[in-house]
């Protein structure tokens, strides 16, 4: 639909947004609550600490205002089962994102859903593109043009196999298609992070049966430059995607060279083991 708007006795054209904006919501999925608290409103800095600058309009931004459920929220699975009480040691805050009606939206899932979101957001997202687990990078782009992986001989090969479609629902599922076929050794091959370079949307992840990954949602540096983050998680089976509770005032402590624990992965994770996604262009 077109729209016109007089502007200085002027009749100008106001074009729709495009199909992959969205409707410009920031957060365009169906969530639990109506009013939006942000993680940055609940969650202050440690005493001493403030939130690092991030340029408005950025996936760190983006981040850092994600909508929480009410405190006292509990973790739950993609059935409804209780995975975490809400007063667990472990979890900080849950996040308001739905996680699907199928067990697919694990840990290093749940981070490409948030990077794919917020794309979406801002109208590119033609520019989703994950590592695939056929040995290729495999984009929004090409599955609203129908595209789909079809194995040849020894190699597979995008192939047009069903209808064109485009928009939201498309959008998603496209990434459960992903959930299905990609998984943490895949996106081991996203592009190292050296440490001062970490920012937010930037992740931990070590790939294996099971593998694990957690997402850097905020940063916080105080005077002596010292960094502390806010780390979230999705598990198995899927869940919802909830911010850990760290050691410092909720916060994790950042400090090159030495390790990160976080609660309920066994393994901690190192320098080595952080990155971030390749955009598909």
């Amino acid at each position: 639909m077109r729209n016109h708007l007089l502007f200085a006795g002027v009749w100008l054209l106001v074009l729709p947004p495009s199909a992959d904006a969205g409707t410009h919501k920031p957060y365009r999925w169906q969530r639990r609550q109506s009013d939006i608290e942000p993680l940055s409103r609940r969650v202050a800095p440690p005493k001493g600490f403030s939130r690092s600058s991030v340029k408005a309009g950025s996936y760190a931004s983006w981040l850092r205002q994600l909508p929480l459920l009410p405190r006292q929220s509990p973790v739950r699975s993609y059935r409804g089962r209780l995975i975490l009480p809400a007063k667990h040691p472990a979890l900080l805050a849950v996040i308001d994102i739905d996680v699907g009606k199928r067990d697919r939206q694990h840990c290093v899932d749940a981070i490409m859903r948030l990077r794919g979101e917020y794309l979406w957001s801002v109208g590119k997202g033609g520019r989703v593109g994950f590592a695939w687990a056929g040995g290729r990078r495999f984009g929004f782009k090409a599955w609203k043009r129908g595209l789909r992986p079809v194995k040849q001989g020894r190699r597979w090969e995008f192939v047009a196999k069903s209808k064109p479609s485009r928009g939201y629902r498309s959008f998603r599922r496209y990434l459960g298609f992903m959930f299905s076929w990609t998984g943490t050794m895949h996106q081991r091959g996203e592009r190292r992070v050296r440490p001062e370079q970490l920012q937010g949307g930037d992740f931990f992840v070590q790939g294996g049966s099971p593998g694990h990954a957690v997402i850097v949602l905020d940063l916080a540096t105080d005077g002596a430059g010292r960094r502390v983050a806010l780390l979230a998680q999705s598990y198995m089976p899927a869940q919802d995607v909830h911010v850990l509770r760290g050691p410092q005032q909720g916060w994790f402590p950042l400090e090159a060279g030495k390790t990160i624990k976080t609660p309920l992965w066994p393994s901690v994770f190192s320098w080595k083991d952080l990155r971030r996604f390749r955009d598909a262009r």
